[in-house]
């Protein structure tokens, strides 16, 4: 590894020869209302640092050509909306930065404020963050993967550093909502867990990624059938005037992006890459005895019907496989103990926005989701012992309408109906290596085959108003229906306010029920599981937000989360499935036994947050989380959750010092999750001990440097980034290996130094 980087840098010093000239570039984009997303002609846009202004067409386009490379910032004024500066606008010579602009309508006695950064959806007053493109790009150890970049946000912890799985505010990775577009996506992951969300790496190509916006409670309405948390990812559209690429080494994985318009009149765009993992040739050569492979496309496209009407379609594909090397005993005995875990699915979504009146608007979105599971588990005779072959798939058709009766009042409803099918074949050997105190239990044995179809269906209706001049609030209901279980029907109010003390510091409030059916998994292997309640959370969340300028901020939220109706195991009493998933898994984890809907618990927690967004030449964040979590299941006994961590501290930050240079760094300081010892004479796990010991804190520091480089018709961004620099090599976990009659300390990978580079033209 280390030739490897010193290969780089001498190539580094190549292109820093040859680059010295200054080179100009192009800004594009579209203005367009936040609300309607109707084009808006004639905004002036205004580059601030050399005074240079255009405007907008009837589509609401513009352009500035022949601008010196560099970051500079942009405003957008225009009359009837608030005036919009947007910072850190990256100008290269290689190809057009392209940006759409919203902005938003004024609203009577209101206190305009210019900062884009900071502001949120209407329907949102709490727990509430938003990551762009470069701020994910950037993210020392993030490897420009969405999940692990939004492991570093205020209440998220995780199991390992080999995966971005989200446990939010001390709930299940099973918790958590994708929408990609307004389309749900069951996982964004590689080899993803089955009933639940996390895995190793993401799918999405962050080169398609305009924004994220991550809700960690008390979200609306409109959003539903999840606990803990909405990522909601918005894709950019590709450039309507040229064609363009991005051809990209990455630290997982190498690929290229291509894009351009579709017509010569500016009606449509289109944006496809593919992207393929070079670990298993790592792995491979350095003889590991586990060997994953991934390869992933996307595709979109946008298009301009008329002035009222523009279709949206997206399309996501993965294919994972998993090869072993078997051919020494110590390979065969650790493989032993790993799942074989190939998968393929995909994504297809067609979304129709209709712009109703200069008012209102609709969405109607038709999506397909598809996974296939292939997981099997083989002793180190490579006997199976465990297989599950599964397919899950859903088909939805969603309409939303929204509507801005006047200034002050923002109405939306909407539903949808889902077509479910799954199958599963499924056979596991009866597990008699399960020894626990104070008695053995077996997990009986499965061998079925079978197939099931299904409904779910979902209505909601909210308000958003503002009554006073400082105060927002919004109300709404949600309906939602699962056909598969007994009980099929479930309401659940949500309510928030926030009160404008000054224009620049507000007391934020929201309360919310929340339900979440049962994975299809556990739903299948037992004929009482169908009798599974959804599973209820009340959330509770209170919080201060200070406006400190443009470009900084701070928040404190305090929140509390009670749970009931978690699935809970009746052969392990013990055992509620709160605390299930966040690591690869395993035959124990799929759920396959009989559960009751016996679980109940609370989290509670507050936390602080600061936020400085670049403006010139300097950006960081810093939080702070205290929080505890606990779960009783079936047994009656109250026990800290798997995902109690007690409290996470992360910071971060980066400096840009010109000519393309730019350094940043992570630290992360994360307390210690619980275990369940294990008996050093006989590897028994002792369960009357659940939970009752913790693994040492965690800490690690990222670093990573950054370089562009502007060529005449191209550019190039190189970066070195180092994980976990100090080389602590964080316990992840205690295993009995029944080999050695040993316990085994599994440990984080440590000094992990990784390259990229992207070329786009």
């Amino acid at each position: 590894m280390n030739k490897i980087i010193t290969v780089v840098i001498l190539i580094l010093l190549f292109f820093y020869q040859i680059s010295f000239s200054q080179n100009s570039g192009i800004l594009t984009g579209k203005i367009v209302d936040k609300f309607s997303q109707k084009p808006i002609p004639d905004a002036i846009v205004e580059i601030t640092e050399i005074n240079k202004k255009v405007g907008s067409d009837e589509k609401g386009f513009f352009e500035f050509d022949k601008i010196d490379e560099g970051r500079y910032s942009i405003k957008i004024s225009n009359i009837g909306y608030v005036s919009l500066l947007i910072n850190n606008i990256i100008i290269s010579s290689g190809r057009p930065n392209d940006i759409v602009a919203e902005l938003e309508p004024v609203q009577t006695d209101e206190i305009v404020v210019e900062s884009e950064r900071f502001v949120k959806p209407l329907d949102i007053t709490t727990s509430f963050k938003n990551l762009n493109y470069e701020e994910i790009r950037r993210s020392p150890g993030g490897f420009e993967d969405i999940g692990r970049v939004v492991q570093t946000l205020p209440g998220v912890s995780f199991v390992n550093d080999g995966r971005n799985d989200l446990i939010v505010r001390g709930g299940s990775p099973a918790e958590n909502l994708f929408l990609v577009d307004n389309s749900r996506i069951p996982n964004i992951n590689h080899f993803g867990s089955q009933g639940s969300t996390g895995g190793p790496v993401s799918i999405i190509n962050l080169d398609f990624v305009k924004e994220v916006s991550f809700i960690t409670g008390g979200f609306s309405a409109r959003y539903g059938d999840i606990l803990s948390s909405v990522l909601d990812i918005k894709l950019r559209e590709g450039n309507r005037n040229r064609f363009m690429g991005d051809v990209d080494l990455s630290a997982t994985g190498f690929g290229a992006t291509f894009e351009g318009p579709i017509g010569n009149k500016k009606n449509g765009s289109w944006l496809a890459s593919v992207s393929r993992s070079y670990l298993d040739l790592v792995f491979n050569a350095v003889g590991f005895g586990f060997i994953p492979e991934y390869t992933a496309v996307q595709l979109k496209g946008v298009y301009d019907i008329d002035k009222r009407n523009t279709l949206t379609i997206g399309a996501i594909g993965n294919f994972d496989l998993v090869r072993f090397n078997n051919d020494k005993i110590d390979n065969r005995q650790d493989n032993a103990n790993i799942l074989k875990d190939n998968q393929w699915g995909y994504t297809n979504s067609y979304e129709l926005r209709t712009l109703i009146g200069n008012k209102s608007y609709s969405l109607l979105n038709l999506t397909r989701n598809f996974t296939n599971f292939d997981f099997a588990g083989r002793n180190a005779n490579f006997e199976e012992t465990f297989k599950n072959v599964s397919q899950e798939g859903e088909t939805e058709l969603k309409a939303e309408y929204f509507w801005l009766p006047d200034k002050l009042t923002e109405i939306s409803f909407g539903g949808s109906g889902k077509l479910i099918n799954f199958r599963n074949e499924i056979k596991s050997a009866a597990d008699t290596l399960l020894i626990i105190d104070p008695s053995s239990i077996i997990i009986p044995p499965l061998d079925f085959n079978d197939s099931h179809n299904t409904f779910k269906g979902f209505a909601y209706a909210q308000i958003t108003r503002r009554l006073f001049t400082h105060l927002r609030t919004t109300a709404g209901f949600r309906y939602d229906y699962f056909d598969f279980i007994e009980k099929k029907n479930y309401l659940s109010p949500r309510l928030s306010a926030t009160i404008m003390f000054t224009h620049n510091f507000n007391l934020n409030l929201s309360y919310g029920i929340f339900y979440q059916s049962p994975s299809y998994i556990w739903l299948v292997s037992n004929s009482q599981n169908t009798s599974l309640r959804d599973i209820k959370a009340e959330h509770y969340v209170t919080g201060l937000e200070y406006i400190i300028g443009t470009d900084m901020r701070t928040t404190i939220e305090f929140y509390y989360k009670r749970y009931s109706d978690y699935p809970a195991s009746s052969l392990r009493p013990y055992f509620v499935l709160a605390n299930n998933g966040g690591d690869y898994p395993k035959p124990e984890n799929f759920g396959l036994e009989p559960l009751v809907s016996a679980g109940r618990g609370y989290a509670k927690g507050v936390e602080f947050y600061f936020q400085k967004s670049l403006t010139t030449n300097l950006y960081g964040t810093m939080n702070f989380s205290i929080f505890q979590a606990k779960y009783t299941s079936l047994d009656g006994i109250e026990r800290e959750s798997d995902y109690d961590n007690r409290f996470i501290f992360i910071i971060s930050g980066g400096y840009i010092f010109g000519k393309g240079w730019e350094f940043s760094s992570k630290f992360r300081y994360i307390g210690g999750r619980p275990y369940t010892p294990i008996n050093p004479a006989n590897g028994i796990q002792l369960v009357s001990q659940y939970n009752s010991e913790r693994y040492p804190d965690y800490y690690s520091l990222d670093i990573r440097t950054d370089k562009r480089w502007n060529f005449k018709k191209w550019s190039l961004i190189t970066y070195v980034d180092i994980q976990d620099i100090t080389g602590r090599k964080n316990i992840v976990s205690y295993e009995w290996n029944k080999y050695t009659n040993q316990i085994k300390v599994n440990k984080s990978i440590g000094v992990f130094p990784t390259i990229g580079i992207s070329a786009m033209f």
